[in-house]
């Protein structure tokens, strides 16, 4: 074997960063924190840290993480081309981020963080989709690799670790994060498995299904069981012309259906329904009208979101609304660069591709209806790797469809 043409700079620092990224997937189970609900268990960081690694170790690996990413698309910036759009509207998220700390009196680097966690991603995004640029290869296989770890840490996680709780009951234990983050992760990879499948149609409607109802049974993630429905309803559109029949069917009852919901949900609480969301936007909105026009343009700082109310009476909670999140910490501008930022990825092919409308639809949907991908990185990296994936799959710089 000529090594040669094996081991070159650029696979040691792609490789690299997959390497740091697996290292940050395998220390996640030690900032899981209870809940709550689940307090009087013993945390994963006592019960099984046997290295005695920090509990924020997944923090720590982006500061090699996200150095070497810059790195890799410096010295391959001729590769980048019209990624470069995302990567500078990332900029101006720091931009407003430096702003709102200077007007707010805030930490820097707390300022910062929102910007980082949304842009850290698609940092990532690029970085995979120059590798394909240069090599000419499919990232399946490395795609292959990330689902068998995922898969085989969420094992590890169901035979050993602690129950989670969500809306009332007890549900499965997780691995990375948290009970959400997990669902997140989950949620992202099964969507790239499905897509791998799409060849195969019965196969992929199957995993399709078992995975939903894994999703639903186990954990019952409400905001990530819409995303994947989500993108489960689109491929079963572009796959099946008996799904697209069936859909054009739907359509003539949906004012018939509206109907009876209107009649028949007058009386639903909505608020318990939503889990204590609404009187958390309530609250959100109060405060919204004391803001000046400077606390519009920039906001009043990081953790100025958190607030208890009378539905999350135990601890201060956040909008669980992204973009009302944005509106409140760092001001409308920011706001509107992220859904900006997140669009501008759509645009970098000629053709918009229903499928990948629908992934960036899902993720912005998650930051609507909650805490989404854009708050959680861990998820986000998976997600754009299943992003990068399919971009890039039907480029014609792949000869190598492995």
């Amino acid at each position: 074997m000529n090594l040669n043409k094996k081991i070159t700079f650029e696979s040691l620092m792609f490789y690299g960063i997959l390497s740091l990224l697996v290292i940050k997937l395998l220390f996640s189970y030690l900032n899981e924190e209870l809940a709550w609900w689940t307090r009087h268990f013993t945390p994963n960081y006592i019960k099984y840290n046997p290295l005695g690694m920090p509990v924020n170790t997944t923090e720590y690996v982006e500061y090699l993480l996200i150095p070497l990413m810059f790195i890799y698309l410096t010295v391959y910036f001729r590769k980048v081309g019209i990624l470069l759009i995302p990567i500078f509207i990332t900029f101006i998220l720091y931009i407003l981020n430096l702003f709102t700390a200077f007007y707010t009196s805030s930490e820097l680097l707390d300022s910062l963080k929102y910007a980082l966690k949304i842009s850290t991603p698609i940092y990532f995004f690029c970085v995979l989709v120059v590798h394909t640029k240069l090599t000419g290869k499919s990232i399946k296989n490395e795609l292959v690799i990330f689902v068998a770890i995922c898969a085989f840490l969420s094992v590890i996680a169901l035979l050993l670790f602690n129950p989670t709780f969500n809306r009332g009951s007890f549900r499965w234990p997780v691995f990375f994060s948290g009970l959400h983050t997990h669902n997140y992760v989950l949620a992202a990879l099964f969507v790239g498995v499905s897509y791998m499948l799409k060849n195969k149609k019965w196969y992929m409607y199957s995993f399709m299904l078992a995975s939903f109802l894994f999703l639903i049974i186990g954990y019952n993630v409400r905001t990530v069981i819409v995303f994947y429905f989500l993108f489960i309803v689109v491929m079963l559109y572009l796959t099946s012309g008996f799904f697209r029949y069936l859909y054009a069917k739907a359509l003539l009852f949906i004012p018939f259906v509206l109907g009876l919901a209107l009649i028949y949900l007058r009386d639903f609480d909505w608020n318990r329904f939503s889990s204590g969301r609404l009187t958390m936007y309530e609250e959100k909105l109060d405060i919204l009208e004391d803001y000046g026009f400077k606390d519009y343009l920039l906001g009043r700082g990081w953790g100025s979101d958190l607030i208890k109310t009378k539905e999350w009476w135990w601890e201060k909670k956040g909008s669980h609304n992204d973009f009302l999140t944005y509106v409140v910490e760092n001001g409308i501008p920011f706001m509107i660069v992220f859904t900006l930022l997140l669009l501008s990825l759509l645009f970098l092919s000629k053709r918009v591709s229903m499928i990948l409308a629908t992934l960036i639809i899902g993720y912005l949907l998650t930051s609507l209806l909650s805490n989404g991908f854009a708050v959680r990185p861990q998820a986000a990296y998976m997600f754009f790797m299943v992003f990068a994936y399919i971009y890039s799959n039907n480029k014609s710089y792949i000869t190598k469809n492995e």
